[in-house]
């Protein structure tokens, strides 16, 4: 159990730093006073959450180590 909460953690909060950081590299030029972090902090958390779901989902079908619907096993 404790390396797959490890493994969802490290897949959600990867999701949320990439997205917000492809939100921030979109904006252009960026600028930290006028970027919309309202907006882009919405959409990463979004993102972030559908992860989560993902990883819950993934609990029950794939390795139940990994957050993820592929299995290492052969």
């Amino acid at each position: 159990m404790n390396k797959y909460l490890t493994d969802l953690a490290y897949t959600v909060l990867g999701t949320f730093v990439l997205t917000l950081a492809a939100l921030a590299a979109a904006a252009e030029p960026f600028d930290v006073l006028t970027f919309k972090w309202g907006t882009a902090l919405t959409v990463a958390g979004s993102a972030a959450t559908l992860t989560l779901l993902h990883g819950v989902a993934a609990r029950f079908q794939g390795d139940p180590d990994r957050a993820r619907f592929t299995s290492t096993r052969r």
